[in-house]
């Protein structure tokens, strides 16, 4: 992403290239845990991701960091679904292929030290499911956590719905026979990633 664009939606969003749907069979933590142990499950592997170097990002070029306040949204949280946990799975490859979409300002908790929220776009497939996932990372100023140093952080990945539907039997088998390798994938334009979904304001995307 070369251009820097005001707050709202991103110039061109519908012009960009389609993306490829990251793939899960959903066992990947265990078959049959309950709720509550996916999210632990998820938790332990947010702990390894936040001890790691990052989530490196195709489409800006950042590398997305987990900090606590954010591993402890999306892992061992009680307000999660099962499926939210069984996402976290797939965490670097959906941080890797997700796209930029917008661009605000921390209107909810108006932190000094954030220049802008950005809500970044990718297609899960989980077993024959498409769901379209909202990552929110936040754009810390130079200096503000580590010096000289403009940070990157995930906080937070959201199943907002599955509005592409399903997929034909014959492709959910080729997703059985890949266990679980988020390395290919359905590709899917922008415009029908983001069909029904809003801005940060309520007003849906347009183009």
């Amino acid at each position: 992403m070369g251009e820097i664009f005001i707050f709202g939606q991103r110039p061109g969003l519908f012009d960009l290239l389609p993306v490829r749907a990251v793939q899960l069979t959903g066992d990947e933590f265990g078959i049959g845990l309950s709720r509550r142990a996916l999210s632990r499950a998820a938790d332990d592997a947010l702990r390894v991701i936040q001890s790691g170097d990052g989530l490196p990002n195709d489409d800006t070029g950042w590398v997305l960091r987990i900090n606590k306040k954010g591993r402890s949204k999306m892992g061992d949280n009680p307000g999660l679904s099962a499926t939210d946990s069984k996402a976290v799975a797939a965490l670097p490859a959906l941080a890797q292929r997700a796209v930029v979409a917008e661009r605000h300002a921390d209107d909810t908790h108006h932190n000094e030290f954030v220049s802008a929220v950005y809500r970044l776009y990718v297609p899960l497939l989980i077993g024959d499911q498409l769901y379209r996932v909202k990552l929110t990372v936040k754009e810390y100023e130079p200096g503000a956590v580590v010096a000289g140093t403009m940070l990157h952080a995930l906080s937070s990945v959201e199943i907002e719905n599955a509005p592409l539907g399903t997929v034909p039997a014959s492709d959910t088998k080729k997703v059985a026979l890949q266990q679980a390798q988020p390395t290919t994938g359905r590709a899917f334009s922008v415009r029908d990633l983001l069909r029904g979904a809003h801005l940060h304001d309520g007003t849906l995307f347009v183009g």
